[in-house]
């Protein structure tokens, strides 16, 4: 028997719940920094039943890059990468000031056997991702970046 920690009963609030399917099928697509990104925006999803913001998460970007160390350069690619993994939506408001605000409309991940009916076109998507915007290409999964030649000796 081990000496693990794990607590029985009534399991508290204020934590994230993080899904097998986010390593397990998502990330081979998405890749380490959006599947990081996405875990960070479900982290403040606001569960509140009823609120105007359920379902919504509006983290700051500059924390997200202190925390991170990601590149504001690097979000909106980010961004794009989990739309496309269907895993987000984005919605902007006017907050003033000239800006927008942005609000993440953060769903949870596809069942097994949903992501698998949704794969191919999840690919697609990423695959016209990296063609319209090149700097993806570094951060999508190893299943989207198309394979290195392989040099051969003789």
């Amino acid at each position: 028997m081990s000496d693990a920690q794990i607590r029985e009963g009534n399991t508290r609030t204020g934590f994230s719940l993080l899904y097998n399917e986010l390593f397990d099928l998502y990330h081979d697509y998405i890749g380490d920094k959006a599947l990081l990104y996405y875990a960070y925006l479900l982290r403040y999803r606001n569960t509140e039943k009823g609120s105007e913001l359920y379902g919504k998460s509006w983290r700051g970007r500059r924390g997200v890059v202190e925390k991170f160390q990601f590149s504001y350069s690097a979000l909106p690619l980010l961004d794009d990468v989990l739309v496309c993994a269907g895993l987000i939506d984005i919605e902007t408001k006017p907050c003033g000031r000239g800006r927008e605000k942005i609000f993440y409309i953060v769903h949870d991940p596809k069942t097994r056997e949903e992501f698998r009916e949704d794969e191919a076109d999840i690919k697609r998507k990423l695959l016209a991702l990296i063609e319209e915007k090149s700097g993806a290409r570094s951060i999508v999964g190893k299943a989207v970046k198309p394979k290195r030649k392989t040099r051969t000796t003789s």
